[in-house]
């Protein structure tokens, strides 16, 4: 990075901040681009700086070393040649060549409409031009031409000893030497008036740091200004929320910003069932008679113990300690059935019938027992033996054979074996059937399951048991089936929630017998506000959730706001003014004004505090009676322009280059007095450098034509060509590489009308008609009274000049060349001329002046004028 002491130029400064704009945001090496190129940004610009502050990652184009014109140290000193083959820039003519004289004033005159505007364009675009205020100019191709094709022109430039070529392109970089040669207008000057009506003189790298502060608030305002839109969608229930700010939602809302989580919304505002009956019910404890609340949730605790109570013995039904013991009573009773299985096959042997101790056979034989018992013969043990005893199944008399087997079946019945296993079957049916008796019937099931999900309207606790009912159950009748634990898990009934109900109806109940002010009583009551934000919150989520995005958005914006900050730009511009205003430049602006401003007031640059990004350096009055007049107010709109022109030319002098500067009307709106100062500068300006002029004021090319070559010293003459650009039938841009007729001396005006005769010749010999000779004829002699005229203003014009405003004294004595015989030749030949115009013009058959006579009266005024011209040399002033 260039070090501040190593900036001497407007080029230093440049390359200075190019290297700093590095390190700045992209929209703002992007903006800096577009100064640079087009000057001040327009509407459209700020909109498209605005899209790139708030997202870096758009297209940009940033500022380059391509996008740098200024006059560099060490360049060669560069001037124009020529201009030519201009295409498609407004209406001029095509094929045209402009030329320049490298050293001195090249004047190039055009009436208004002649096209001269046009080459000036061309020049601002091509050369170093200052970026004017509002943008650049805009160059317009020929609106008339259906296909116009690129805006082009070829310029031939000198630079150095070389003599270089560049073809120019409307939109399109040229060569960088031609940034060298500078360009002035008053629409580019760099002293300018304030807001407060103050001059302001801006070095051009500085102006672009003002112009990058101005960019910055304006893009600033437009981010606020999207803001602010955004702040305004906020609807009323965020901005204005009814819920307590005490509340988890309350908190939510209040801290509501880009980092909030969606998730943390949702969660919020999603209330389950559970949480929807609590509110239904807080509502209504809340609403009605808390004694008569409380005595209802009493009974409704009582229910749900009650329900414990049953649910709890099923519980302890399926622990696996039952499954183990239905597996040893079942293991007995196998040991025990097969033990009397044994039994029964020994007693069975040698039966006259099979089956016998058969398990059917032993239900026949106890219905037979039954029977005698209780009918047959109840007061006799059985079976009836005796004499007069008969079998109860076929009612028989016993024989003493039948008696015995009878005695035999009862002693088998009663055998050990036999009891132990009805006994190990009693035990495991006795199991069975009290673990049965646990289970919940479907009728009773359904009843609590209304009763929790309805009552209560606790349809969480009313699933969570009717599950754990079901699984237990299930458990329970694989247990019985199998006579054994199983592999089916065991339900919890901790799990259901039960105990905490039971809990929670106590809970409420008490708090409601409690007073207002109780911690129970604040509990459920805090519990409901929760419960009911959560339900306000779950009716405007959408809101919430488009807030959150509305405020990622302004994060974002805040963000780009950060990036239009001014202060580094301040900073540099400040650092810069103290490289750039030199007390050399306040020297120069002050001689420079002397120049320009002899009867003007006396002003010059001070400086004053950094303001929006620019160093300011005042143009102030030196002497005035009020401390508080602002030369905005004191100078003319003229003399604002010979301001802005000792500026203009105040940084030429520091720059240390020789090269090309060219003026587009540099007099507009000032008086004869300045112009005449202007011209006098100018031409001194012309003595070391290229000048070129372009102007439609005819007074003021006398006047600058006369400070270049009436000067006493002829070592101060000034070089000056003279360039003449006009319309011909309807088309301008053509341009004469020589003076305008108006603009010739009586010399330089002979030389063209005899060229012009020479050419007209054959028209003469070959016109046997004379028609069109005579239309030749009567301009020619036109043309020859008119340059009488110029013979005489040449003769006196040691003494006067024509647009001059001021008598020279010095030259008075050269009048004494001029001789009465002098006077009576140029009155003679004046009436020639009009007696031949006469001739030409107003007779009936006019008579056709000859081509010699012509020739013979361009003699007379050559020889006249050369005679006077000489006779003036030889006579000294005083």
């Amino acid at each position: 990075m260039i070090a501040v002491s190593e900036i001497k130029t407007e080029a230093d400064a440049l390359q200075a901040i190019l290297a700093w704009s590095k390190d700045r945001p992209p929209w703002q090496r992007d903006a800096l681009r577009r100064l640079v190129v087009h000057g001040e940004l327009s509407v459209n610009d700020i909109d498209q700086l605005t899209a790139l502050c708030k997202d870096s990652s758009l297209a940009s184009e940033p500022l380059a070393e391509g996008h740098i014109t200024a006059q560099r140290s060490g360049a060669p000193t560069v001037a124009l040649k020529n201009m030519r083959g201009v295409q498609n820039v407004n209406a001029l003519t095509e094929r045209q060549t402009l030329n320049f004289i490298p050293k001195g004033i090249t004047i190039v005159y055009g009436d208004n409409g002649a096209g001269k505007s046009g080459y000036v364009r061309v020049l601002k675009n091509a050369c170093r031009a200052r970026t004017v205020r509002g943008g650049p100019e805009v160059i317009l191709p020929n609106i008339y031409t259906t296909q116009p094709g690129p805006q082009c022109a070829e310029l031939e430039y000198h630079a150095g000893e070389e003599i270089l070529k560049a073809e120019w392109k409307n939109g399109e970089a040229t060569d960088d030497l031609l940034s060298e040669i500078s360009v002035f207008d008053s629409r580019t000057a760099n002293v300018h008036v304030e807001e407060t009506n103050n001059l302001a003189y801006t070095p051009f790298p500085m102006r672009l740091l003002e112009w990058l502060v101005k960019a910055c608030r304006a893009v600033k305002d437009k981010v606020e200004n999207e803001i602010s839109s955004i702040e305004k969608q906020t609807p009323e229930s965020i901005s204005e929320p009814s819920c307590l700010l005490s509340t988890a939602v309350g908190k939510l809302i209040t801290s509501l910003s880009e980092s909030t989580k969606d998730e943390s919304v949702g969660k919020l505002a999603a209330l389950s069932e559970t949480e929807l009956a609590q509110l239904v019910k807080l509502t209504s404890d809340f609403a009605t008679d808390p004694k008569a609340t409380a005595r209802r949730l009493h009974a409704q605790k009582t229910k749900l113990q009650t329900l414990r109570s049953k649910l709890e013995s099923l519980a302890a039904a399926i622990m696996p300690d039952n499954g183990q013991k239905l597996a040893d009573l079942a293991a007995k009773l196998s040991i025990k059935s097969a033990a009397a299985r044994l039994a029964v096959q020994d007693f069975s042997k040698n039966q006259p019938l099979s089956g016998v101790g058969s398990e059917a056979w032993r239900e026949l034989w106890e219905a037979a027992r039954a029977y005698s018992e209780a009918k047959a013969y109840p007061k006799v043990d059985f079976p009836n033996t005796a004499e007069d005893g008969r079998c109860v199944l076929c009612q028989q008399e016993l024989d003493q054979s039948a008696a015995m087997r009878l005695r035999r079946f009862e002693a088998f019945v009663q055998d050990r074996t036999q009891r132990e296993e009805d006994i190990a079957r009693q035990d495991l049916d006795g199991l069975k059937n009290q673990l049965e008796k646990t289970g919940v019937p479907r009728a009773d099931l359904l009843q609590w399951h209304a009763f929790l999900a309805e009552e209560l309207r606790n349809a969480k606790l009313a699933s969570a048991v009717r599950k754990f009912v079901v699984r237990a159950q299930w458990r329970l009748r694989a247990m019985r089936r199998s006579n054994s634990d199983v592999e089916h898990s065991v339900p919890l009934l901790a799990d259901t929630g039960l105990d905490r109900a039971i809990i929670d109806q106590e809970s409420r109940a008490e708090a409601l017998l409690a007073d207002d002010e109780s911690d129970e009583r604040n509990k459920l009551r805090t519990e409901l506000d929760e419960l009911k934000d959560r339900q306000w919150l779950a009716g405007i989520k959408e809101d919430v959730l488009a807030q959150i995005v509305r405020s990622k958005s302004i994060a974002k914006l805040q963000t780009a706001l950060k990036h239009t900050k001014s202060n580094a730009i301040t900073s540099k511009s400040t650092s810069l003014s103290q490289a750039l205003i030199t007390e050399q430049l306040r020297a120069s602006f002050a001689q420079e004004i002397d120049h320009l401003e002899p009867a003007g007031p006396d002003i010059e640059l001070t400086q004053e505090s950094s303001r929006h990004g620019g160093s300011r350096f005042k143009v102030s009055l030196t002497q005035s009676a009020s401390p508080d007049a602002r030369v905005g107010d004191v100078l003319s709109e003229g003399e604002h322009r010979c301001v802005a022109l000792a500026a203009f030319m105040a940084e030429l002098a520091t720059n240390n280059s020789d090269s090309g500067i060219v003026f587009d009307d540099p007099v507009s709106s000032l008086d004869h007095l300045r112009r005449e100062a202007i011209a006098k500068r100018l031409a001194k300006e012309g003595r070391r450098r290229q000048v070129v002029v372009f102007t439609h004021d005819l007074p003021f090319l006398f006047l600058l034509r006369k400070a270049c070559t009436q000067v006493d010293d002829p070592a101060q003459k000034t070089e000056i060509a003279l360039r003449h650009v006009k319309k011909q039938q309807g088309v301008p841009g053509y341009c004469k590489n020589e003076a305008p007729e108006k603009a010739k001396d009586a010399l330089s005006s002979l030389k063209t009308m005899r060229a012009h005769l020479k050419n007209t010749r054959t028209q003469y010999d070959q016109d046997t008609d004379e028609i069109e000779w005579l239309t030749t004829a009567r301009g020619l002699i036109d043309n020859l009274r008119q340059t009488w005229e110029m013979a005489v203003e040449d003769a006196i014009s040691p003494v006067l000049r024509t647009f001059s405003s001021r008598v020279d004294t010095k030259g008075f004595a050269k009048l004494s060349a001029i001789t009465q015989q002098d006077a009576e030749i140029m009155r003679k030949h004046y009436r020639q001329c009009s007696a031949l115009l006469h001739k030409a013009s107003d007779e009936m058959n006019p008579s056709v002046p000859k081509p010699e006579e012509i020739e013979t009266e361009l003699e007379a005024i050559e020889i006249w004028l050369k005679k006077v011209k000489e006779c003036q040399k030889e006579i000294k002033a005083p």
